[in-house]
């Protein structure tokens, strides 16, 4: 398995793969306010995302671009041009009226959001952790899309074979409670998914702090996802806009 952020290749080949994968496919990540007013918890460990990307271009077909983008919550014109979104923090969303009724505008649009809570998840004053998960699950969700109705995944659920396959469900990530995967669904379109385990800590370094198999699995998991989400989860269409010009774009 080659895996590691790798810089753009200048070569014919590259040219012609590139035609054959189709038109680049955008990842961003949402900046949003957390716990406290904190403006910066959002954006930990970029390279994560960088490293996934690479593992999908690499394994599938996909054109995924290989840089990341900024869309952010308070600013509905820099999440329509992506049809998904990473949400990741450690801290609790505090999302304002603006921030909820953009998230809900673009999930009814067709957009697609994978949240996920980070490994380390700085505690609560109960000291009980997950705190991003708990209030995803508990608050927000329900401001953002009241009609939706948020359920655990079964492990025959098709994101766990749609490529690599885990019959054993959501792989967890070591002193991770077993939350599971959790899909918020739209009548019967999955618009998003909900996670406490941090496969993104796998994704950005999982072989130093977890071991090589757990990160090998996260990185199947985290392609996983992303093969759902831009085919059977039901990404199905977004006001296109130049992703180039939006603000915030990061390599």
């Amino acid at each position: 398995m080659t895996l590691g952020a790798a810089g753009l290749a200048v070569n014919p080949l590259a040219a012609f793969a590139a035609n054959v994968r189709g038109p680049l496919l955008p990842w961003a990540r949402l900046k949003f306010p957390c716990r406290g007013g904190d403006m910066d918890d959002w954006n930990v460990h970029p390279n994560g995302d960088l490293n996934l990307i690479d593992e999908i271009r690499d394994k599938t077909s996909l054109n995924v671009e290989k840089r990341w983008y900024v869309a952010e919550s308070d600013r509905l014109e820099t999440m329509t041009p992506f049809p998904f979104i990473f949400m990741h923090a450690e801290l609790a969303p505090n999302l304002g009226a603006n921030d909820v009724a953009n998230m809900r505008e673009y999930l009814l649009r067709g957009g697609f959001l994978f949240a996920e809570d980070c490994v380390n998840g700085k505690l609560r004053s109960d000291r009980s952790g997950d705190e991003f998960f708990r209030r995803m699950r508990d608050v927000e969700f329900p401001r953002i899309l009241p009609e939706a109705r948020l359920e655990k995944l079964p492990n025959d659920h098709p994101v766990f074979q749609c490529f690599y396959q885990f019959p054993n469900g959501l792989p967890l990530m070591p002193n991770r409670k077993p939350y599971g995967l959790h899909a918020l669904k739209l009548q019967e379109r999955v618009v998003a998914l909900l996670s406490a385990t941090d496969l993104h800590c796998g994704w950005a370094n999982g072989e130093a702090w977890f071991g090589r198999e757990k990160y090998i699995e996260a990185i199947q998991m985290g392609t996983n996802i992303y093969l759902y989400a831009m085919s059977e989860g039901g990404v199905v269409s977004l006001n296109t806009l130049d992703p180039g010009k939006t603000a915030g774009a990061k390599k």
